[in-house]
């Protein structure tokens, strides 16, 4: 059954109409406060201590069966699939992709966190192994994730 609203001949709202003009003003000042940062706003991607994370580069051996002084081959960067997890049971944090230089940067929360590195053909090589890196407040720990060429 709806609700009536007594007319009022006063001008003054009515108890309905007052009820509806707080939430509102509850609306609007809950969307004032997510604009400007001061709600909790702790999303997956949003490290809840700022300037602390991994970074670094994925290289890729040279691929030379064999070293020689007038023929080096240097390491060069690999672009990869990078998936981090944590906890226990695993489970995946973040993953990204390092760029053609093989760069990457993720900002995560202190703490453990396990790399597991795959190449993006889908081949199997080159390979890396999963690296374990713990974070610490305030830094960023660098590492540089080796792909096996599978060249000897």
């Amino acid at each position: 059954m709806p609700v009536q609203e007594p007319s009022s001949t006063t001008g003054s709202p009515t108890p309905m109409k007052s009820l509806l003009r707080t939430a509102l003003a509850v609306l609007a000042l809950a969307a004032a406060l997510s604009a400007t940062g001061c709600g909790d706003s702790h999303g997956a991607e949003s490290p809840t201590v700022p300037g602390s994370g991994i970074k670094g580069r994925t290289m890729v051996d040279g691929g030379c069966p064999m070293t020689r002084d007038h023929s080096p081959c240097p390491d060069r960067p690999l672009s990869a699939r990078l998936t981090i997890t944590s906890g226990d049971p695993e489970e995946t944090v973040t993953e990204t992709t390092s760029d053609a230089d093989g760069h990457f940067r993720i900002p995560l929360p202190p703490g453990t966190y396990t790399i597991r590195p795959a190449n993006l053909t889908g081949a199997v090589t080159p390979i890396a192994q999963p690296m374990s890196v713990t974070v610490t407040s305030g830094q960023f720990t660098t590492v540089t994730i080796p792909f096996d060429s599978g060249i000897r």
